[in-house]
């Protein structure tokens, strides 16, 4: 790889005062995504100890996460995480920030978050503040 192909994988052109928001806004939301997704993690790894009578240490748990179909319903909530920190390093389309806040929605009404989110109180406090932050980015 190249010098000019690494910094335009990995860096961003000066932003325009919108997308410098809009890029800040991503950060925000990432900071409140980050904790209610390992309180997810961590009520899913107990209900998967519960159900299969096994405990994962962390590198298996790291496994599990990507591979088993018990966790699956996690996979867009990583996803989005990534996806989000990939866009405050890099150039970002204005129709990206959407889209992302569009997933988070779609992800927040899942069967298997709507459930946790009744029953684990971490889950709900960490849902409350991604909530706050999201709620100043709609119009």
């Amino acid at each position: 790889m190249d010098k000019n192909s690494f910094f335009a994988r990995t860096m961003h052109t000066p932003d325009s005062p919108e997308r410098a928001r809009l890029r800040a806004s991503l950060r925000e939301i990432s900071r409140a995504l980050m904790p209610l997704h390992r309180s997810l993690i961590e009520s899913a790894r107990s209900d998967y100890v519960f159900a299969y009578d096994a405990s994962a240490t962390p590198s298996e748990l790291i496994e599990l996460l990507q591979s088993d179909p018990f966790f699956a319903w996690l996979r867009p909530f990583t996803s989005i995480i990534v996806d989000i920190d990939e866009m405050t390093r890099t150039d970002f389309e204005i129709d990206d920030f959407d889209a992302v806040l569009a997933r988070i929605d779609e992800s927040l009404a899942e069967e298997h978050y709507v459930d946790m989110l009744q029953r684990d109180v971490n889950v709900a406090s960490g849902h409350a503040t991604l909530r706050r932050v999201l709620q100043r980015f709609k119009q």
